[in-house]
């Protein structure tokens, strides 16, 4: 053998004997990089903050940012999965949501950081809490009304007025009934019949039927002709006669059934009915009442929240079996938020309408809880609490304005108006407009002396019906918060999955439930699918729907031996499993991603795979665990490059920063957070160790050459041999790398270098079995051994 060189370094594979190794394979790797072939050391960590939770070891670290985009620390004691997901109001507020620490949970950057550390310092429990009362519900009867009067213009829309406040809205349907005729006399010379009817009203060219009942005069439906007096018009017959008598005008067109009407004030109301064009006449003949046939109908709430979330509805009121159009009082409704720890500031009120073929609740208005008034200067209001108005919308305040209309919203808090009466209002408290129209109605301020809601409502207005019959909050115990396609989140119980809506994660239908056949330990998302790891075989979910996913096993059974080893390094999914690293992938399928560099015997005799913590960071799988910690890239042409690391202090929560590309990690009970990688600091230690070197024959390696990233500067190749001498003054020096030579699996030599020149090796033996080694804090670029100075220049 002429000589060895050693460069394009891989890493350990144990799954081989070490003289069976590929040639740049190694027994011992650790504390190195080898995406380039070259030996780079990995920097010292630094600590760069601390996240505040000490006296106890982190869990779980993640982290939020400050206007300047610098992390802001949460942490955990327990292990916890963090989803944020996408949407302007989620990003806006850095909303996140969590489970692993009690019931699941979901916070802000502002309500986290709200008190001291360790954050998050507050939060809201995911889900809403089940209503807790039931309304009441008394019906108004509707009273027959008289008309006053009546007009019908050329479009044949006619005007009616009552008695009494009608008390009907635009929109509601009524019977109108009692008109039949108006009687008076007539007198026919030739073809002209003078009709004499006190205040008739009629306009020339209207049509009208007339009926005599006396005399020679032939019932028809005749043209106003002229309209001589208020009191008479005149027609023209078919056949001339000379006749009088008496006559009667027909004017039940006016009656109608079920028709629509539109109101214009307390006593005034349109209808459509075509007829007769005729100016206000007085009438007290007409009843106006209630169209329709009685049918039930029930009241129910539904708690609200700012983020558009709601409940499951309240337990119904008792039904009332009344007309459409009556007026309904809603009381026993709620007053204020239920306890815990929900954000509910309002309730939404519905009621039911049948049709042909289904009953369902429709939404009547979403009722905000009055809030205190902070302070206002001029236009401008400050409140307590978020005051859930929109621009456009109306309010009152206790002590100052009434009517006012929004006009800007700078945030949650402030609002600035236009209009109303009075003026300022500061610490009063501030009530919305619920009425049907705010702005042209007659406002009704909910909560000011009264939480009763008056339904008086247009029907044909109510077009939101209620579906979140099912939304019910999250399990307590769920694990592993996941974020799937079409923004569902994904958690399990055992060994139940569990879906919320899609976008809607504080409602978590029953029937999304899906069981699977073993314990679930763990769960990830890559490329449009989901991976249930198990205590036994992987399952997959696809789909976008969670009222029709599919479930499917993977056929390899790798059970997941850690829930916190599970990470998505864009190829697939890597966790540990009893032989290995287990991978599945949309291209490959499952398969064992370390089958190449480890079999169970020596992967269990490496580490304990139940305790591996691992994170995906730069396409390389990092991953500590009871005894140390490793690091896998993945490559399929020599199996991969796998390495050992020893770091001081151990990881044992780690985040990793998407904005930043770093990584960052928090261990023991200071609360310090370190920066790993980080290549402004001093490189750790790395040691590299061949593979056991099987020469042909028995010979004596003589000489070696390093080739690294000295501080010092060595001689250059051409001279090396009239320096061979010279560079023996070198030996005993400090440098950058500590090179090992094992004879006969005999160390027989450690050498410290700090330069590329060539140096002795022992002498006086033969061997066939060589080991080389190497320490040091420097990049490391190949290894040249051979059995004289002159032998390296051929290696």
């Amino acid at each position: 053998m002429a000589g060895v060189k050693f460069q394009k370094f891989l890493g350990k594979a144990p799954r081989n004997a070490p003289e069976l190794l590929p040639d740049m394979a190694a027994q011992i790797a650790t504390n190195v990089k080898l995406y380039s072939g070259d030996l780079i050391p990995y920097p010292q960590p630094v600590v760069v903050g601390n996240h505040g939770l000490t006296g106890v070891t982190p869990v779980t670290l993640h982290a939020l940012y400050d206007t300047s985009d610098n992390p802001v620390w949460l942490v955990w004691d327990e292990d916890v999965d963090i989803v944020t997901p996408s949407g302007a109001e989620n990003v806006e507020e850095q909303r996140f949501y969590y489970t692993g620490d009690g019931a699941p949970k979901v916070s802000t950057y502002a309500l986290a950081t709200s008190g001291a550390t360790p954050y998050p310092a507050d939060y809201y429990d995911l889900g809403l809490p089940l209503p807790d009362q039931t309304p009441t519900t008394v019906a108004t009867a509707f009273t027959t009304k008289t008309t006053a009067t009546y007009a019908r213009d050329a479009g044949g829309l006619v005007t009616m007025t009552t008695t009494a406040p009608h008390g009907l809205k635009s929109g509601a349907f009524v019977t109108i009934s009692g008109f039949t005729n108006r009687s008076g006399t007539y007198v026919q010379s030739g073809t002209a019949i003078t009709v004499t009817l006190t205040g008739h009203g009629l306009a020339v060219s209207s049509r009208v039927l007339l009926r005599f009942t006396s005399g020679a005069g032939i019932d028809n439906i005749f043209t106003v002709v002229t309209t001589p007096t208020a009191n008479t018009f005149t027609v023209t017959a078919g056949t001339a006669a000379s006749t009088s008598g008496s006559v009667d005008w027909d004017i039940t067109n006016l009656n109608a059934t079920s028709i629509e009407v539109t109101v214009t004030d307390a006593t005034t109301f349109t209808y459509s009915s075509p007829g007769f064009q005729v100016s206000t006449i007085s009438s007290s003949d007409g009843r106006v009442d209630i169209a329709g046939n009685t049918q039930a109908r029930a009241y129910l709430y539904t708690w609200f929240t700012p983020w558009d979330e709601e409940s499951i509805g309240s337990e119904p009121a008792e039904p009332l079996f009344i007309k459409e159009g009556q007026t309904v009082t809603v009381s026993n409704l709620p007053t204020s938020k239920p306890s815990g720890k929900n954000q509910v500031q309002g309730i939404r009120l519905y009621r039911t309408l049948s049709t042909v073929a289904d009953t369902e609740y429709l939404r009547l208005a979403t009722l905000w809880f009055p809030v205190t008034v902070d302070t206002v200067v001029g236009t401008t209001v400050t409140t307590v609490q978020p005051h859930n108005l929109a621009i456009g919308n109306y309010f009152k305040i206790s002590t100052g304005v009434s009517g006012g209309e929004v006009t800007d919203v700078a945030d949650d808090y402030t609002f600035t108006y236009t209009g109303g009466t009075g003026s300022g209002g500061s610490g009063g408290t501030l009530y919305h407009d619920v009425s049907e129209n705010p702005g042209t109605s007659t406002p009704r301020y909910w909560g000011d002396g009264s939480y009763d809601f008056v339904d008086d409502f247009n029907v044909a207005s109510l077009l939101d019906a209620l579906t979140t019959d099912e939304y019910l909050a999250p399990p307590e115990g769920l694990r592993g918060l996941t974020l799937y396609n079409n923004n569902i989140l994904v958690g399990f119980v055992g060994n139940e999955l569990y879906f919320s809506e899609p976008g809607e994660y504080h409602a978590w239908p029953r029937a999304y439930r899906k069981e699977i056949p073993f314990n679930i330990v763990g769960l990830a998302v890559f490329s449009g699918y989901l991976l249930i790891a198990t205590e036994n075989y992987p399952y997959l979910i696809s789909g976008s729907d969670p009222a029709v996913l599919s479930l499917t096993r993977v056929d390899a059974r790798y059970p997941c031996m850690s829930k916190r080893s599970i990470a998505n390094m864009g190829y697939g999914v890597i966790y540990a499993t009893h032989d290995g690293l287990a991978l599945y992938s949309t291209t490959t399928g499952p398969q064992l991603a370390t089958r190449l560099l480890y079999n169970s015997d020596t992967w269990n005799a490496d580490l304990d795979p139940r305790t591996l913590v691992g994170t995906a960071y730069k396409d390389t799988y990092l991953a500590w665990h009871s005894t140390g910690g490793i690091s896998f890239e993945r490559d399929d042409r020599v199996g991969g490059f796998f390495v050992d690391l020893v770091t001081d202090p151990q990881p044992q929560a780690t985040w990793y920063d998407p904005l930043s590309n770093n990584l960052y990690y928090a261990t023991g009970t200071s609360g310090d957070v370190y920066l790993w990688d980080d290549l402004t600091q001093p490189a750790q230690p790395f040691e590299w160790k061949s593979k056991v070197i099987v020469t042909e024959q028995p010979l004596n390696i003589g000489a070696a050459r390093i080739d690294a990233d000295y501080a010092a500067t060595s001689p250059i190749w051409d001279t090396v041999t009239d320096q061979w001498e010279a560079a023996a003054i070198q030996w005993d020096n400090n440098g950058g790398i500590t090179f090992k030579m094992w004879v006969d699996r005999s160390l027989v030599l450690t050498q410290q270098l700090d330069n590329k020149q060539v140096f002795r090796l022992p002498s006086g033996y033969r061997s066939d079995t060589f080991e080389i080694g190497v320490e040091g804090s420097v990049r490391l670029k190949a290894i040249r051994a051979a059995e004289t100075p002159t032998g390296l220049r051929q290696v």
